[in-house]
């Protein structure tokens, strides 16, 4: 155990390291002030370190010792395969879809409510995932996030000639799908090593993943066990006329379970194979710096690292710096009731919006969520028709050439999040300057489709799309957490996760006036979404590259 003076050292140095790190402009406070609009183009505001933020600078300094170790690297496994499963999902359903509407006999005004369910359900996942997160802590959320998808993901092939339940049940499924990518980010950045957060925007690179398994389940499942397309549905023709029947279309079933077998074994691996441990940056915000030692001292195990130094003395130091008294404190919280507690985990989110510059950031984000959402959600679902009027054609004359562009469209957008893995590192790009150029590619990439006339033009314009797509969410799904404290970090996060799949709710209802007048303007005004997401991220107040992460 260390003496006294030397746990003062270390705490003061701790705090010598945090305000360097938001110095790193030799900017004063006044002049700060005088520049706002330069700072804010330079990612160079900053702010003084609180009551939470000094103490989670002492967590930091455990955790870049341990560097990326065995138990990181777990973390980063098991918060890939959450990756996964969010486009798996997604890509899965969308290939079942027309044999569903076969068997069900769904008419075409119809057949989008699947979708609107599935934005719903993912939107209101995001949103009471990431509070829930923040008030009950990862370890839950992380595990159920994966139970909720792969139990009503395998209950929809129970379903038979009710296209309603289908709808209701995969909104359900979605819920616990939603709050996968803004947890699991937020997980992975407080287990990583100051050092490797960069890690984090490679997490992206599952999701292509995810679409390209989906679509090989889908060609061996949904596309070889369906009844012939010409077939009408059987409760719409007579007894004894040929029809699509359940037995003769098994194959979105297979595929459903299938997958859903593949989340409930990702649930397994995270709940009974791998020991999760709370997060230390959340036990300390709530208090539990007692607890968040002896989980550095488990990971410190699991790693086969030294024991940290880390000691309460530490955290008991900063109280006395700042003039807090735990006893009284914790006298206070027992006189107020139940009630009045509950209350309180929720006024937690007050201060994501008192403090002016996490607000600022939280708008700026917020508008880039949607502008990103609203761009891929009208590209996905209006450019097949925009090229079919433009006669362009997408040279899947067979199942296998459809399912054949599928890898050559999304196994690509692995490239993208390998960019941004580099790409955030670099000095004079960061984050911030990564989410404005990925961006403003994405947006060019999606304009240059009007000019699509062949079908290598439609293949390598997709592939190009999606590897700009995966390069912006791979920055943005990993910074946007960093820019927020532990003590609201996944409410941010699944708010803004929330406000993206609003905006691709609407995106569509919106593109079918261009759609009804026959204008490819439908694709200008997606690029133009992502666009106003590029200029938005010009202004981002704060670069995370050479900052610490509280």
């Amino acid at each position: 155990m260390s003496a006294p003076s030397e746990k003062n050292l270390d705490t003061d140095k701790v705090a010598s390291v945090a305000d360097a790190d938001f110095s790193d402009n030799g900017k004063t406070e006044n002049h700060a002030k005088g520049n706002i609009l330069q700072n804010a183009l330079q990612g160079s505001a900053e702010t003084e370190l609180t009551y939470f933020e000094r103490k989670a600078a002492l967590i930091n300094v455990e955790l870049d010792k341990f560097g990326f170790g065995r138990y990181q690297q777990c973390i980063w496994m098991l918060c890939g395969f959450g990756y996964f499963l969010d486009l798996a999902w997604a890509q899965g359903v969308g290939l079942m879809a027309t044999a569903v509407f076969q068997e069900m006999n769904v008419p075409a005004d119809k057949q989008g409510l699947i979708f609107t369910c599935a934005n719903a359900g993912l939107a209101i996942g995001a949103f009471t995932f990431g509070i829930v997160t923040d008030i009950i802590g990862r370890k839950w959320a992380f595990n159920l996030t994966c139970l909720i998808t792969s139990v009503f993901g395998m209950l929809l092939a129970a379903s038979k000639y009710n296209y309603g339940a289908i709808c209701g049940i995969y909104f359900l499924s979605c819920i616990g799908l939603g709050g996968n990518i803004p947890i699991d980010a937020t997980i992975a950045l407080e287990f990583m090593p100051p050092s490797r957060r960069y890690l984090v925007s490679l997490l992206s690179m599952w999701q292509p993943v995810g679409v390209v398994v989906a679509s090989a389940i889908a060609y061996g499942t949904a596309a070889k066990f369906r009844c012939e397309t010409t077939l009408p549905a059987c409760n719409a023709v007579g007894a004894g006329e040929a029809c699509c029947t359940v037995s003769s279309n098994m194959g979105w079933r297979y595929m459903v379970i299938t997958i859903g077998c593949m989340t409930l074994f990702i649930f397994f691996a995270r709940y009974l194979v791998f020991r999760f441990h709370e997060s230390p940056k959340f036990l300390v915000s709530k208090g539990r710096e007692q607890d968040a030692i002896d989980v550095l001292h488990k990971i410190a195990k699991f790693n086969g690292a030294p024991a940290p130094t880390l000691t309460l003395e530490d955290f008991l130091e900063i109280d006395r710096m700042m003039g807090i008294d735990r006893n009284q404190e914790a006298a206070n919280a027992d006189a107020r009731g139940v009630v009045t507690n509950m209350i309180k985990e929720l006024g937690f989110l007050r201060g994501l919006f008192l403090n002016k510059l996490q607000c600022f950031t939280f708008v700026l984000l917020g508008l880039a969520y949607m502008g990103n959402y609203w761009s891929f959600n009208l590209a996905g679902a209006f450019l097949p028709i925009v090229l079919l009027r433009n006669n362009v054609d997408a040279g899947a004359s067979t199942v296998t050439d459809t399912y054949r562009e599928y890898v050559y469209i999304y196994l690509p957008g692995i490239i993208g999040a390998i960019i941004a893995l580099f790409s955030v590192q670099l000095p004079l790009i960061g984050r911030k300057w990564s989410l404005v150029i990925s961006a403003a590619l994405q947006g060019l990439s999606m304009a240059m489709y009007t000019q699509v006339k062949t079908t290598a033009g439609y293949v390598g314009l997709n592939a190009l799309e999606y590897i700009m797509q995966t390069y912006f969410n791979a920055v943005l799904y990993a910074s946007a957490p960093e820019l927020f404290d532990t003590t609201y970090r996944a409410s941010a996060s699944g708010m803004l996760s929330c406000l993206g799949r609003i905006a691709g709710i609407v995106a569509p209802f919106a593109g079918q006036k261009f759609i009804a007048e026959g204008r490819s303007g439908i694709l200008w005004l997606g690029a133009g979404g992502i666009w106003f997401s590029s200029l938005l991220m010009v202004f981002l107040p704060v670069e995370m590259r050479n900052r610490q992460m509280y």
